[in-house]
């Protein structure tokens, strides 16, 4: 019986951290070649929600957003403003409706977020830390 009681614990560890390897930590990416190696957070929420139409050094501001459907725009909202997506939907509702801005693009998943950054000099997304790679730079990491 005693030699079982290391597995057991060793197993009951893994679970314990399992929720956490599920939800690997949400960061901000840019496109590698646009020159921004950092944001603060205030910066990020400024181009989140269309109040920043240009990074420092002039480049245009092309941001994407995930489609509410996806559980990783709710975490990213949740964790940045402490928003629920109702909230973020209701801002961007009267936003377009008073003409002051057009909505985010949006698209499906964390690899369409990758390809629309790559393919706009002054792309800006948020993903799943797990899937970013030598194109994108990662600008700034949310805490979970």
């Amino acid at each position: 019986m005693k030699a079982r009681r290391p597995l057991f614990l060793s197993v009951c560890c893994w679970l314990l951290a399992m929720p956490a390897m599920l939800h690997a930590e949400l960061v901000v990416v840019v496109n590698a070649r646009c020159g921004v190696a950092a944001m603060t957070r205030s910066e990020v929420i400024n181009v989140f929600f269309g109040r920043n139409r240009q990074f420092f050094n002039g480049i245009a501001v092309e941001p994407v957003d995930l489609a509410d459907a996806h559980p990783d725009r709710q975490r990213f909202y949740n964790s940045l403003v402490g928003k629920d997506l109702s909230d973020v939907n209701a801002y961007w509702a009267r936003q377009v409706f008073s003409g002051r801005m057009p909505p985010l693009a949006r698209v499906a998943s964390a690899d369409e977020v990758l390809r629309w950054v790559v393919s706009h000099p002054g792309g800006i997304g948020f993903m799943d830390s797990t899937k970013v790679d030598a194109r994108v730079r990662v600008v700034y990491e949310l805490g979970q």
